[in-house]
């Protein structure tokens, strides 16, 4: 638990509220106590009515409860990771109630001496970049850390470190979809590194397509490239976090937003759409891929019936926001 709390915040106050329940849970049992039929909260408050939890272990209890709530429905923002140390804490004041428990000590992340000299010197690295990004002028641009560069004709895309391997998902590629999944058959596009340095002249290896399919490949390939560089300093934000994605926008997959069934009564208006995905095993929004896509392979799905859904997926997110169960 400790450990979770400074890899991933949300999950954390999840795990803590879920931990708080459970123990109160007990507590009515041994107390003899009705309480399958009661939430959290009503739980909760009949335990306080009867006396059998002190005010302060109440005012504990209702912090973490309220706390996990916002983590589990919450997915229009990121949970710090002071929120989540926070929750731990008055966990702790439930459990000292509870039994007999060590004083607490505030976590802190593992560690060693040599990660200490490793955050040392990359602060020092990052000190001396800032310090030579200000001396630069401002029309100059930092170099890049790139594994090789690939060219159409003059014109070339650099491509960075961590792409050097990418799947090339050929539905990332809207105008060259039908190139790329022929292209994969020949086994000449499925990664990043397959392809050649120079796409002037790679549409022979199939059929029926021409030059100007290169053309229309180089340039998805380097919008390609830049949607995936800003993902990936998305995922530094939200590390932990579970993202749906749909071309450059997305949503965070929240526990709660999982769980929603995919009905007709959850999402209006997509009832060919939901039908299709049903046949094909996607019951939960939690079952969806991250590339959403993927989806667009079915029947009825198409880009509008899946613009559609993301947006209420989004809005699904946001109406979590104001409910506690």
């Amino acid at each position: 638990m400790e450990k979770l709390l400074f890899v991933s915040p949300r999950a954390a106050m999840q795990t803590t509220r879920t931990m708080a329940e459970t123990l109160v849970r007990q507590v009515a049992q041994l107390e003899g106590l009705e309480h399958s039929e009661f939430n959290f909260g009503e739980l909760q408050k009949k335990l306080k009515n009867e006396g059998i939890v002190t005010p302060t272990t109440d005012n504990a209890i209702h912090f973490v409860r309220r706390q996990g709530n916002t983590a589990s429905h919450d997915g229009t923002r990121k949970m710090l990771i002071r929120e989540a140390l926070t929750c731990w804490e008055y966990q702790h004041l439930i459990l000292t109630w509870f039994i007999e428990t060590p004083a607490y000590i505030e976590p802190v992340p593992e560690k060693s001496a040599a990660d200490s000299e490793y955050l040392i010197e990359h602060i020092e690295a990052l000190m001396q970049k800032i310090v030579q990004k200000e001396s630069m002028p401002e029309n100059v641009v930092t170099e890049q850390k790139v594994s090789r560069r690939i060219y159409y004709k003059d014109q070339f895309v650099e491509i960075p470190d961590f792409l050097r391997d990418a799947f090339l998902l050929p539905q990332r590629f809207p105008k060259s979809t039908t190139f790329l999944i022929r292209l994969n058959g020949e086994q000449q596009a499925r990664i990043m590194s397959e392809l050649p340095y120079q796409l002037e002249g790679i549409h022979p290896h199939i059929k029926r397509f021409k030059e100007t399919n290169d053309e229309c490949f180089f340039e998805e390939l380097r919008l390609f490239i830049e949607k995936e560089q800003k993902r990936k300093i998305l995922m530094e934000q939200y590390r932990g976090e579970v993202l749906l994605f749909l071309k450059s926008d997305f949503v965070i997959l929240t526990e709660a937003l999982g769980n929603v069934a995919l009905t007709k009564d959850n999402f209006p208006g997509q009832t060919s759409f939901l039908n299709s995905l049903q046949e094909q095993g996607f019951l939960h929004v939690k079952d969806f891929p991250k590339e959403l896509v993927l989806l667009g392979k079915y029947r009825n799905v198409g880009e509008t019936a899946l613009g559609n859904l993301f947006n209420q997926l989004k809005v699904k997110g946001m109406e979590f926001t104001m409910v506690e169960v």
